[in-house]
């Protein structure tokens, strides 16, 4: 791998207590710039997000090695009152300490934030919980299609008269893991200018609520009770605005102005439109969408997705083919940039992973090593780190602290 420089967080270290999704994502992208990462894992079970979508014979699940590369694995067992004192070792060392467990827990184990900031004044907490560590929703549990439905993500997604749906994607935990890192950046800006650390808290719930902006625009500033509406525009305020069917798929198309319009109905072949009194005007064509969605899929299902998009950037069109995953994954502009890169992962052979989409002075991001094996720092941490022997290490794990 190509050494990437000096960056940003390259002086910094992160005790990393997070699991499944939400967290990880926000280490790897602080990994990414340059911080040292000490995934701290349970021994034996390690992150239960190992687990997710692992196949019968895999050592591990896609979806842990596509979170966690550039971090190293130590495992500890804080239940125990050796593992907590060994971590409270640890904490004078760290910059940062990041969990995700449900409100209470750590402050259950004696290493809440009050605790941890008596033995490093500078120390930066992050913690990330599904509804926060106060108000009446504070002991939920919450996993990503449950925020979904709480924040109001399913009521507005799926067809009008269809159940409501929740968005395929792990979209709550990503957006999450965004917040949570873009919280800790501004604790060690803040960091820097006083030289005390301080308290980062990340509400899940509270972080999916700002996706809502334009059903808030059409509900309180238009009037518009209607807010599920499938492919098309919310409260249908934008027409043409739909995904219409080519030869071989799909393609999203979307305008909102008369000189797109006039040049889609010369595209369309049918430039009296332009004047038609059912779609003269953006009112007009908002009435009558269900017969211009027809009109624009009788032109589009005669073409391939790449003529349709073709065509419709030639004029300046808004657009994009609707892609299935193997074409996302194996897209050559994500790959020319850097964002996908297929490597050899020395527990899965062969894949594809993303990388973080910052990028600082147009430098593609690389990874420093990809996702750890459980504990497969361990030695190397606890003799450098704090000072423990040969025996001492080998007792630990027969006692199952580490």
């Amino acid at each position: 791998m190509n050494d990437p420089g000096p960056l940003p967080l390259d002086d910094l270290r992160i005790l990393d207590l997070t699991h499944f999704y939400n967290g990880p994502y926000a280490t790897m992208l602080l990994s990414y710039l340059g911080a040292e990462v000490i995934k701290i894992e349970a021994p034996e079970t390690g992150d239960s997000g190992r687990a997710v979508l692992r196949h019968p014979g895999q050592p591990v699940g896609f979806p842990f090695a596509l979170l966690n590369s550039n971090k190293r694995s130590i495992t500890l067992n804080l239940k125990s009152a050796d593992g907590r004192d060994l971590f409270k070792q640890m904490v004078p060392k760290a910059d940062i300490v990041v969990e995700n467990f449900s409100a209470g827990t750590m402050e259950r184990m004696g290493l809440g934030y009050d605790v941890l900031r008596e033995l490093n004044p500078r120390l930066i907490y992050a913690t990330s919980t599904g509804y926060g560590l106060t108000g009446p929703k504070r002991d939920l549990t919450a996993f990503d299609p449950v925020v979904q439905a709480m924040a109001g993500v399913m009521a507005l997604t799926g067809d009008p008269d269809g159940p409501p749906m929740k968005a395929g994607p792990a979209v709550v935990d990503i957006l999450g893991g965004i917040h949570f890192c873009a919280g800790i950046l501004a604790a060690i800006r803040q960091r820097d200018r006083t030289g005390a650390g301080l308290m980062v808290e990340l509400c899940l719930y509270e972080s999916t609520v700002p996706t809502l902006t334009s059903q808030i625009g059409a509900r309180y500033g238009r009037g518009v009770e209607q807010l599920r509406e499938g492919n098309r525009a919310t409260g249908g305020l934008i027409v043409p605005y739909n995904a219409y069917p080519a030869s071989d798929g799909w393609v999203m198309m979307l305008l909102h102005d008369q000189v797109r319009w006039r040049r889609l109905c010369a595209l369309l072949g049918q430039p009296e439109l332009v004047e038609d009194a059912r779609f003269a005007t953006d009112d007009a064509r908002i009435a009558n969408h269900a017969a211009l969605d027809r009109i624009i899929a009788d032109w589009t299902r005669q073409r391939t997705r790449q003529q349709v998009m073709d065509e419709f950037v030639a004029s300046d069109i808004f657009c994009g083919m609707v892609q299935e995953l193997p074409e996302v994954m194996t897209d050559p502009h994500l790959h020319q940039r850097g964002m996908l890169r297929e490597i050899e992962h020395p527990q899965l052979g062969a894949m594809t992973i993303f990388t973080s989409p910052i990028r600082l002075n147009g430098v593609a991001p690389e990874p420093k090593s990809y996702s750890p094996t459980l504990g497969a720092d361990n030695a190397d941490f606890y003799e450098r780190e704090l000072r423990l022997d040969g025996d001492q290490i080998a007792a630990l794990s027969r006692q199952k602290v580490i």
